[in-house]
């Protein structure tokens, strides 16, 4: 029974070992989020079709040795810095390191004297010096996600720039908001200029985990009372500027649902599937509710706040973030959204073409915290090196009975002070029964070997 024991401790020890020798988290790394509905009418395979039409488009250009991102469609040879952060996000989720490398050398060619990127830019020259918050902020969360993907030095990168861009948050009487961005070394907005899609609470509650600043994780709770502020009792919807009573933002700004508003329901959707907010839940609830009764196939890019279509088109920018709100509803909702999103073709106008990528990311289960993606897939992970495992049974007058064998070349055993005892070739055999009868009693370590001399298995076994 003790032998029994101990060899079952080192089997399990081996498997533990073979998961957690896996590198992170290359894609697909696809979760199943510890709340929320995944669709199950958007696979994998319509993301890839829209990520590779990304890839090969002129969304991302080389310059200077960097990669920039390009305002296509609408500013051709200009990058805004919102699309740097989508970028770089999506790149650290793809495990493109190359990719982002680039992005990030461009990123800080053009940071300015208050410490952020330059809102926008040109590969050799900058058009507006201010800085728009979203950008900074996304680029902040995508080195979180870089630390977790390789390590290093990304880490102290990420802490740097999270306690840069934390000059953006405001203090509003005791409730805390993003600034709209800097002004020469000043930020601008704030109490009575503020953008609900420049505020994303599980990246902020990631800054707080990361740096031990509890402002960000004050930040992230206090998105719901401005988010909540700004909703439509009715529909949900938000304008893309507001203060923070709600109100109408200083300056005349949208107050419309608007193509700043659109990425706020990913945004907040977020926090409901990592962290099962449950604020987060209600709004998207409620927000995907009016978008299900007018149609997912009917949404269009506009709305005033009670619903009133003022846009004209169909297009992933709207419907994408309608659809993982929809994540935190039901799976009825989650899936209509699921089926017309899988329906859309690649659009390289900037705007679609990076948000597209954000969204089905989401979507398919592939925009994780560390955590979920560490616990989903070691789950998985270790039942299938169950699945795959080679069997081994200790059969009675010293045969010993492997089966499930792929690929495999020989057998050693050797004893626990690493002298070779017997070699057995097992080539081109899926089960053999080896004869162990020459073998003194007593424990030895089993090998089984590929090709090249790799391992496929190693244990302990016990020989009487």
């Amino acid at each position: 029974m003790k032998r029994k024991l101990i060899l079952a401790a080192v089997i399990t020890f081996f498997i533990v070992n073979v998961i957690q020798s896996q590198p992170p988290y290359k894609y697909p790394w696809i979760i199943n989020y510890p709340y929320g509905f995944k669709p199950k009418t958007l696979t994998a395979e319509h993301f890839d079709k829209w990520y590779s039409s990304y890839k090969s488009s002129p969304l991302l250009q080389q310059c200077n040795g960097g990669i920039r991102t390009d305002a296509y469609s609408e500013e051709n040879g200009v990058t805004k810095v919102e699309s740097m952060g989508w970028a770089m996000i999506i790149a650290a989720y793809m495990a493109d390191q190359a990719t982002f490398d680039g992005l990030y050398k461009f990123y800080k060619s053009k940071r300015q004297g208050h410490g952020m990127m330059a809102w926008k830019v040109t590969c050799n020259g900058v058009n507006d010096g201010g800085s728009a918050s979203d950008g900074d902020l996304d680029v902040a969360f995508a080195m979180v996600v870089a630390s977790w993907q390789w390590g290093g030095s990304y880490k102290d990168e990420a802490v740097s720039l999270i306690n840069t861009v934390k000059k953006l948050i405001v203090n509003c009487g005791g409730t805390t908001v993003i600034a709209g961005g800097m002004a020469g070394m000043g930020t601008y907005g704030g109490c009575n200029e503020t953008d609900i899609s420049y505020h994303t609470p599980a990246f902020f509650r990631c800054f707080a985990e990361v740096t031990g600043d509890n402002a960000w994780n004050k930040l992230a709770d206090d998105t719901y009372t401005l988010l909540n502020n700004g909703a439509n009792p009715t529909t949900g919807l938000i304008p893309d500027w507001q203060s923070l009573n709600g109100g109408q933002a200083s300056g005349g700004r949208n107050h419309n649902y608007g193509f700043d508003a659109c990425r706020a329901p990913w945004r907040i959707a977020l926090d409901y599937l990592w962290n099962g907010n449950e604020k987060a839940k209600e709004w998207c609830t409620k927000i995907s509710n009016w978008a299900y009764g007018v149609g997912p196939s009917k949404i269009v890019d506009g709305y005033s706040l009670d619903g009133r279509a003022i846009g004209r088109y169909h297009n992933m920018s709207y419907v994408g973030g309608f659809a993982v709100a929809a994540m935190c509803n039901s799976q009825e909702v989650a899936d209509a959204f699921g089926a017309e999103v899988a329906k859309m073709r690649f659009d390289n106008y900037w705007y679609h073409g990076f948000l597209g990528n954000c969204y089905m990311l989401t979507m398919i289960g592939n925009m994780w915290h560390v955590r979920n993606a560490e616990t989903d897939n070691i789950n998985k992970r270790y039942q299938n090196a169950i699945n795959r495992s080679i069997a081994v049974k200790n059969l009675k007058n010293r045969k010993l009975e492997l089966s499930g064998i792929s690929n495999e070349n020989y057998v050693t055993l050797t004893t626990l002070q690493g002298q070779l005892a017997k070699k057995l070739n097992i080539t081109g055999k899926q089960n053999c029964l080896l004869d162990l009868s020459s073998l003194e009693s007593g424990c030895y370590i089993l090998s089984v070997h590929g090709k090249n001399n790799n391992t496929a298995m190693r244990q302990v076994i016990s020989i009487f």
